[in-house]
């Protein structure tokens, strides 16, 4: 299977969007953002990275208290973000690489870094991945937390691990159906994912295709790239 290096540079679409957020706005955003902030024990109005922000749906809800950037890389999704702003002056967005964090803010700007929804170990190298986990540790304040979301090696192994693709089959909305074709590579240690996208809401049926990658770590290696990055583990879901 032949994935391009840099497939996260053109697969985050607004189709994407539509069966990636859309199913979990509202309540499942709210329900993920308090139980972030009522686990960091942390008082006042907070400075928040939402690393990875996709089109904003929890910098709109950490807004409301906080203040709040969100950073990514799509421009489609920062297009919809932006315009979630309105009038709020605790939000704003830029694009960029999370791999240069520190590029766009000063070193300890935050108290609070998120980097939820899965958006860890797209890139081809592992070491890649590592200098994120070192970028965020700089425009952290000293004592500030990281809060990070992604795929569990072992249980990823259990799901996937039997060398047979997994076809699964939904419909995320009305008329918006998803084929999700995955396999998990052991030696590798990384997801392998085809996706297409069948959009039958206006009479012009579209079909959208695209494929990913992304490294996957077991829990121990995750948490000594993170000691290795400056940061000490305070809790795990």
């Amino acid at each position: 299977e032949i994935i391009m290096k840099t497939w996260w540079k053109t697969f985050f679409k607004p189709i994407t969007a539509d069966v990636m957020f859309k199913p979990r706005m509202g309540k499942q955003t709210k329900l993920e953002v308090d139980m972030i902030l009522k686990a960091i024990k942390k008082n006042g109005r907070l400075k928040i990275l939402d690393l990875c922000c996709g089109e904003g749906r929890h910098s709109v809800e950490f807004a409301k208290k906080h203040n709040v950037v969100g950073l990514d890389y799509s421009k489609d999704f920062l297009k919809v973000a932006k315009s979630k702003i309105g009038k709020s002056e605790r939000l704003k967005f830029i694009h960029g690489d999370m791999k240069l964090t520190s590029k766009y803010f000063s070193n300890e700007s935050f108290d609070l870094a998120v980097s939820l929804f899965n958006s860890f170990g797209y890139f081809d190298k592992r070491s890649d991945d590592l200098k994120v986990l070192k970028e965020v540790n700089k425009v952290l304040k000293l004592g500030g937390i990281f809060v990070i979301n992604t795929l569990n090696g072992s249980g990823v192994k259990t799901r996937l691990g039997d060398k047979k693709p997994t076809n699964l089959g939904y419909e995320t909305e009305r008329n918006v159906f998803m084929l999700d074709h995955a396999y998990f590579d052991e030696k590798k240690m990384r997801t392998f994912a085809n996706w297409t996208i069948i959009d039958a809401r206006k009479s012009k049926t579209q079909i959208f295709r695209s494929k990913f990658g992304q490294n996957v770590y077991l829990h121990s290696e995750l948490k000594s790239m993170l000691q290795k990055s400056g940061f000490k583990i305070v809790k795990t879901w």
